[in-house]
């Protein structure tokens, strides 16, 4: 036999070995699990729900300390029966009323006061030569 053939015949010999090995360690896994008894179980179950009974409660109330301050005392002018009375007025009396010097508008008509109208500016409006943006590319080297 040549070589090559020996060679292939080895290495196919060395998987064969390989399997066999893998095969054996994955019965004596098995079978260790279902010795022990800690094997997948049977089914699967669903997951428990717990629904614990509520309860109400007052809501919490803070009772501040009172704060005590003193009262507030108004004590009115001490008024003497001897004096004189008040010889100047308590208010200053009106006797000319400003006028504004802007008229209000309620008080025109508005065909009185017409105002001119405004003027038109003419807009020439010229499309630029490149229609879409980006189509013309300039190269000055």
């Amino acid at each position: 036999m040549s070589l090559p053939a020996n060679v292939s015949l080895i290495v196919a010999s060395l998987d064969l070995q390989l399997v066999r090995l893998l095969r054996s360690a994955i019965r004596t896994a098995d079978r260790s699990v279902t010795r022990c008894g800690c094997g997948p179980a049977a089914r699967f179950e669903p997951r428990q729900v717990i629904h614990p009974t509520p309860r109400y409660e007052p809501r919490p109330v803070i009772h501040p300390t009172p704060r005590i301050e003193p009262r507030c005392v108004e004590r009115p002018l001490k008024i003497c029966p001897d004096a004189p009375p008040c010889s100047a007025p308590c208010a200053p009396e009106r006797t000319h009323i400003a006028k504004s010097p802007i008229q209000p508008p309620w008080k025109t008509l508005p065909w009185e006061n017409l105002a001119a109208p405004a003027k038109v500016v003419k807009m020439i409006v010229r499309r630029p030569d490149n229609l879409c943006k980006g189509s013309i590319i300039d190269c000055f080297i």
